[in-house]
């Protein structure tokens, strides 16, 4: 592949023509022989002009138009890679970059627990309970003096 202007000859990788495709997307981008799509195909070789041959040039990360892109992001629709600052896919244009996914919806609140009143409190019919101890507390004492009465 060699650059040529605006526009590059490619190798295509399926037949071997030769074929000059714009930087672009464009429908002319495809393989005259057998419409492989050219702009997939990777350049084996990129050309360099002669004032790119400094120690600086060499050692700098390759940019878009290098043989390599230093980043890129698979759309998430098609897969097709595009450039991480691309807002929308070169071939589906589907956002690269899509809002996430609303957060589910809180689980229902749980029924009210009905709690039923006691039942109403009935009343006995037997004595006072203070009443039998003060009765049980004399007899006994009337028991006892009696007994130490005898026993004297």
């Amino acid at each position: 592949m060699t650059a040529t202007g605006t526009s590059r000859e490619i190798t295509c990788p399926e037949c071997g023509t030769i074929t000059a495709v714009g930087s672009g997307r464009a429908a002319s981008d495809f393989c005259p022989s057998c419409d492989y799509p050219l702009f997939w195909a990777q350049p084996r070789q990129a050309a360099r002009p002669a004032e790119a041959e400094t120690d600086g040039a060499l050692n700098r990360a390759p940019g878009a138009s290098g043989t390599t892109v230093a980043a890129v992001i698979a759309c998430p629709e098609c897969a097709e890679q595009n450039l991480a600052s691309a807002g929308a896919c070169v071939r589906c244009g589907a956002d690269l970059y899509p809002a996430p996914p609303p957060a589910p919806a809180p689980p229902p609140a749980p029924a009210p627990v009905v709690v039923n009143p006691p039942a109403q409190i009935v009343q006995c019919s037997h004595w006072p309970t203070w009443l039998v101890v003060l009765i049980a507390s004399v007899v006994t004492a009337g028991v006892v003096v009696a007994a130490f009465m005898i026993w004297r």
